[in-house]
């Protein structure tokens, strides 16, 4: 993903809270299907056979790998998602599933500003928000939610902009 001669300054990482959102998600689904299937049949199973009722455990086995799996999926593609910042460029990896991936580059030189914002009670207990790249022209901007600790981000964003303009500065004076 990277050109020849660039540097990483950073990478920034979604913070873990958003994943636990899908845990919980998972968690309540989990207990609002069993809920539901003790109450329908619930006077059904004290009358299976042994191995009615061996057949059932195996389902319900079979079900909670089934879910244990999809957790595992979620957790990589949550993971997998990510902002490179180096001394040349923005580099934004976006996985919306296990098939699907984003990737943008946006030039130091496109930056505009950036900016940080906490919403939220919890955002501000657990220091996360959403991190927005304003670029120049007629790009998309880069937002990243689940930033961990936008504002530093923001600033080590902005300080690698600056570094980049001060680099081209120096280069122009060395052509003349």
């Amino acid at each position: 993903m990277l050109e020849a001669g660039e540097h990483v300054v950073t990478i920034v990482h979604r913070h873990p809270i958003g994943i636990i959102a899908i845990y919980l998600e998972a968690l309540i689904g989990i207990l609002a299907i069993t809920g539901l299937g003790y109450l329908v049949f619930s006077d059904r199973l004290h009358n299976l056979s042994g191995q009615a009722y061996r057949l059932m455990i195996g389902i319900v086995i079979v079900l909670v790998g089934l879910v244990a799996l999809i957790i595992l999926v979620a957790t990589y593609v949550y993971h997998q998602s990510r902002l490179i910042v180096t001394d040349k460029s923005l580099v934004q990896v976006i996985q919306k599933g296990l098939f699907i991936r984003k990737i943008s580059r946006l030039s130091m030189s496109n930056v505009e500003d950036v900016s940080a914002a906490h919403s939220g009670i919890l955002a501000m207990m657990f220091n996360f928000g959403t991190l927005t790249v304003q670029t120049a022209g007629e790009e998309d901007n880069f937002i990243f939610i689940y930033c961990p600790n936008p504002d530093y981000y923001a600033e080590r964003i902005l300080d690698a902009r600056q570094a980049y303009a001060r680099s081209l500065g120096e280069e122009g004076r060395h052509l003349l």
